[in-house]
């Protein structure tokens, strides 16, 4: 263990200081604002960074010659891209753009216009959605016909934070209801956290929404291209993040009035004029990562997120497999088919896929959570592993053991679980700690069903920071003390099991030895 940490403290001071030297060198500011492309048509050819899901995809093509389209998750990553050089500019919507340049002048808008962003509220095509999309439409027309909705759009453009005010949706009355919002979280200014309440152009109308039909709300995040699945899948009442209004959409869910009518403009980065204080840099990114609006409670949350998940499937995950194999280890020829067809259905399946098929299709009408669905998706891949380390943990064991079982008068379940059992698991259990380790990272994916774990929560400050390195760096080193902490413990499991690794003392424990 302590040689495990001291390799670890190692490979994070070299992770550190590596982002440290790289953020130190990195553009912090501009004397001009004069970008390193300065119109839309010298980007012909270059690279371009769109986020999942969007129409910033078509509208590149189209305006954009040969552009070479790269794909990105969240908004955050877009722009960690653009700044590490991986792409050379990515369009977006020109709201968008003028709240991040409030946070980072590294960048600038080729201001050209390269379309138009109707956007609005999406809700499920059933009966109640169309209720609720009527409601929407005439809650929205008495907003622009009072002027309020201008003033809702130029409140979170401001650059002052403490103006951008809107009321606690959390303490809404449940007179007629409660609905279900689903928003990325991570686009500001249209959806944001903040202090543990998601706020943002779209959560504000939502919420003043909801205040005037009687309705409680109920806000959650989930990344941008899965938030059209969940709506048509009917996981929420109503869905918004700056989701543009489209044909193609439209035959699939109903769409209110838009909310915004913005334009899409193309970012790319200034010209390089230097690099800034490197200690500074780094205090300042260590601030902004934790300190401001006790971000760190957000790691917290998301640790315990993923703990938990972890930590059920790997009990759960056990017990499935275990079953599995006590239900085929005689032969049963049901048993066999049953378990040789859902071997090969997981395994054949990413991750991804299956928490997918699960979120949106299995349990697609049934109110059950993200996490829920997590545990349940990582425990049949855990449960696989754990019937194929049993299988060959117990090919390894000697089969004259099961006959000198037989010959002390075990039957055969006390000799499986008396003399086999444990002779395989010191054959299987260091493949058992490598599954502990796989399991860790595999669950990185979850933020795709709306679970808020680490990762989701490094994406959510990094949506807020705009600092590439810090937030990600971070959540590698927690992911490499849950990996260490959760070997650790599975170490000292075998070590108790392992005659071979044991102390005499600790072998002959509670035997009283007579002289």
């Amino acid at each position: 263990m302590k040689k495990r940490l001291k390799t670890l403290t190692i490979l994070f001071i070299g992770i550190i200081l590596t982002s440290m030297v790289t953020a130190g060198c990195s553009r912090d500011s501009s004397s001009s604002d004069e970008g390193v492309y300065t119109s839309v048509s010298e980007l012909s050819g270059k690279r371009i960074g769109v986020q999942m899901g969007s129409i910033f995809d078509s509208v590149s093509r189209e305006n954009i010659p040969d552009a070479q389209i790269l794909y990105f998750s969240t908004f955050p990553d877009i722009v960690m891209a653009l700044k590490s050089n991986k792409i050379d500019a990515f369009p977006n919507l020109r709201m968008v753009q003028t709240q991040y340049m409030h946070t980072d002048d590294s960048v600038t808008i080729i201001d050209e216009e390269i379309g138009r962003n109707p956007a609005g509220y999406v809700f499920p095509k059933n009966k109640k959605g169309a209720a609720l999309r009527d409601q929407m439409n005439e809650f929205l027309q008495s907003l622009t016909e009072s002027g309020e909705l201008g003033q809702i759009e130029e409140k979170w453009c401001e650059k002052d934070e403490s103006k951008k005010t809107m009321i606690d949706y959390t303490e809404l009355p449940d007179i007629n209801g409660k609905l279900t919002f689903l928003t990325e979280g991570t686009f500001p200014p249209f959806s944001y956290l903040r202090e543990d309440l998601v706020v943002g152009y779209d959560v504000d109308i939502a919420a003043r929404f909801c205040k005037e039909y009687g309705y409680a709300l109920d806000v959650v995040m989930m990344n941008f291209e899965a938030l059209m699945p969940a709506v048509t899948a009917g996981k929420c009442d109503f869905a918004a993040s700056g989701i543009a209004i489209t044909e193609e959409r439209a035959q699939s869910v109903y769409f209110s009035d838009p909310n915004i009518y913005d334009r899409i403009v193309v970012v790319v980065l200034k010209k390089d004029t230097g690099s800034g204080a490197f200690f500074h840099s780094m205090a300042d990114s260590f601030r902004k990562t934790f300190i401001v609006e006790s971000r760190y409670k957000l790691f917290l949350k998301g640790i315990a997120a993923t703990l938990a998940i972890n930590i059920l499937s790997i009990i759960f995950g056990t017990l499935l497999g275990f079953a599995m194999y006590m239900a085929c280890r005689n032969g049963n020829p049901l048993a066999n088919k049953v378990t040789e067809f859902f071997v090969w259905l997981i395994r054949g399946m990413p991750a991804v896929v299956l928490l997918m098929l699960l979120y949106y299709v299995i349990f697609g009408k049934i109110s059950i959570s993200g996490l829920a669905v997590a545990v349940i998706a990582f425990t049949f891949t855990f449960g696989v592993s754990m019937y194929g380390m049993l299988v060959s943990g117990v090919k390894a064991v000697d089969p004259g053991q099961t006959k000198a079982g037989y010959a002390l008068g075990f039957d055969d379940r006390s000799t499986f679980f008396h003399l086999i059992l444990p002779q395989a698991a010191q054959h299987f259990m260091p493949a058992y700690r490598g599954e502990i380790v796989a399991l860790i990272k595999a669950s990185a994916i979850v933020g795709y069903i709306a679970v808020e774990d680490l990762t989701r929560m490094g994406d959510i400050i990094r949506s807020r920071t705009y600092e590439p390195f810090f937030p990600i760096i971070s959540v590698a080193i927690i992911y490499f003390i849950l990996a260490a902490i959760l070997t650790a413990i599975t170490d000292r499991v075998i070590r108790n099991i392992d005659p071979k690794k044991r102390t005499k003392e600790e072998i002959l424990k509670g035997i009283e030895i007579h002289d």
